[in-house]
């Protein structure tokens, strides 16, 4: 079975933006208690908008308005996955605390199922950014709000979430083994997001990290 392409969240001409975001996601937050919706996700409601916080950076998620965006930078257009990845989240939580330990998104239930050929987890693009020098990890994920994490020659922890963690861990490459990377979420990431959204928060994580 051929690697997962690398996944640029803007790639997808016919879902490319957050505007783009059908009307029965909306109605989906619309039809939650909005102080269910952010004590579940630990997003704050402010009566008008939810403030969340993705990939280290606060979101502004605006119902009435049906627009996403960045609290800091309100002019920059945020692609169909980030939008995908708030809605769900919001809408669809069932506010479990996180386990605070690692898996892979295949161990996770359905997983090994979802997790295969087009859905596959775009380690490739980790592993051509990062196998040569493992430690330029750590440094893209600074940014991002990234934390040292034990394993692999370099590994990091991130906040994709509020309630929802991200892991990614590199094994450089040499004469006799190739480069290895691995993503992992929280054991409890199912109870935050579907599958479809883990999946799209993992290409939003990867493609911050290999375009900085």
């Amino acid at each position: 079975m051929s690697e997962a392409q690398p996944a640029d969240p803007n790639q997808n001409q016919l879902f490319r933006w957050a505007e783009d975001l059908p009307e029965v996601m909306w109605q989906d937050l619309i039809a939650r208690l909005p102080a269910l919706a952010a004590e579940y996700t630990g997003a704050a409601w402010d009566g008008r908008a939810f403030a969340i916080s993705l990939l280290g950076r606060i979101h502004r998620v605006e119902p009435d308005a049906r627009r996403v965006i960045l609290a800091d930078d309100p002019e920059r257009r945020l692609s169909y996955q980030t939008g995908l990845v708030l809605l769900h989240t919001l809408a669809r939580s069932l506010g479990v605390p996180p386990a605070g330990r690692m898996v892979t998104p295949q161990e996770l239930p359905g997983g090994s199922l979802f997790f295969q050929g087009p859905h596959a987890v775009n380690t490739r693009s980790l592993r051509q950014r990062f196998g040569g020098y493992p430690h330029g990890l750590l440094e893209a994920a600074r940014p991002l709000g990234g934390r040292p994490h034990v394993g692999g020659d370099a590994g990091v922890i991130l906040d994709g979430l509020p309630m929802v963690s991200l892991y990614v861990l590199i094994w450089g490459g040499d004469e006799e083994f190739k480069p290895r990377a691995v993503v992992g979420v929280d054991a409890h990431a199912h109870h935050h997001l579907a599958l479809d959204g883990l999946w799209a928060l993992t290409n939003l994580m990867i493609h911050r990290l290999t375009s900085s």
